[in-house]
């Protein structure tokens, strides 16, 4: 429990410094809000006018303390672009990026445990071999570069899909999970490849411990051994992959979303930035820490629910 609320904290604490970096950063940057919302031939008395509408011309710390109150409470703001609040934006793109992003999960699980068990099983025979030369090739290849590889295969040649049909989960649900399986496949690709090779190395590790030899000498066929015996031991190590895998997947729906033509949060936060749109922008930036640190959280206490003989 107390290892549990330690880690609590520390995840409030991070997402507070995230959220004062993200807030400072725009600070930083050249450029006035207000003018972009008003245009070049605005006068200045009425940019000032509306800085002071939006708060802009309050301290610091102020907005910053504000913004933070009503963050927790529920309010993101309004969107200056879209003029709508931030809340209602996000919560219309959120199902789509969360939704493609825990399909390439899936596909990740189901690729990487068979994959591994089939090259122990077969080490150094041919399945093996073809199995290192592939991983090797899907590792080296980006997401995006995937992305574009099945447009062109899978959309273009094979008609597949539509590339850039995109149908919203509203209109129809199958045909929108349908349409996410290529972007998901892109996403979960490389990430499969690197878990399947970390998989194949523990379990060959733990292959010949003596608590193997044990349960071989005991009768134990192969399969028994690898997922009776092996497979809990030699998974460990995967699971703390997994949990940064899974954040690296929210960072690069981002990229993939511009490939496939998905208005997920990924658009959104580019075309924000793009805009001045530092309420849309902050706000984006804080779920997605706020996801990414939930996953670490989670994953640091599976892995010693696990394994009990592990002191974090």
């Amino acid at each position: 429990m107390k290892y549990t609320v330690k880690k609590i904290a520390g995840l409030i604490i991070t997402l507070l410094i995230v959220s004062m970096l993200a807030f400072l950063a725009f600070e930083l940057i050249p450029g006035d809000p207000a003018r972009s919302i008003l245009g070049t031939e605005a006068t200045e008395s009425k940019v000032q006018a509306l800085r002071e509408e939006m708060g802009l011309n309050r301290p610091l710390p102020q907005r910053y303390g504000q913004w933070v109150k009503d963050f927790v409470t529920g309010d993101m703001g309004t969107s200056y672009s879209y003029q709508e609040p931030v809340k209602d934006l996000i919560a219309d793109k959120l199902p789509v990026t969360f939704t493609m992003t825990a399909m390439a999960f899936v596909f990740i699980l189901l690729f990487f445990i068979p994959i591994g068990l089939l090259s122990v099983r077969y080490e150094n025979r041919w399945i093996d071999k073809l199995f290192l030369i592939g991983n090797q090739v899907t590792m080296s290849i980006p997401p995006f570069f995937v992305g574009m590889i099945f447009t062109v295969i899978f959309g273009l040649t094979l008609r597949l899909f539509v590339p850039g049909g995109y149908i919203s989960y509203t209109e129809n649900v199958s045909g929108f999970l349908g349409y996410l399986i290529f972007p998901s496949l892109a996403l979960a690709l490389p990430k499969a490849a690197m878990t399947a090779k970390m998989f194949r190395n523990a379990l060959l590790s733990e292959i010949h411990k003596d608590y193997i030899r044990t349960a071989k000498s005991r009768g134990n066929g192969p399969w028994r051994i690898l997922i009776c015996h092996a497979f809990r031991n030699g998974i460990l190590p995967v699971i703390t992959f997994l949990g940064m895998a899974a954040a690296d997947l929210i960072a690069n729906s981002i990229v993939i979303e511009q490939v496939f033509g998905i208005p997920g949060l990924g658009r959104t936060l580019i075309s924000s930035i793009s805009n001045r749109d530092y309420p849309v922008v902050e706000a984006v930036i804080v779920l997605i820490a706020a996801v990414i640190l939930i996953l670490n959280t989670v994953v640091d206490l599976l892995y010693r629910a696990l394994d009990k003989r592990i002191v974090l």
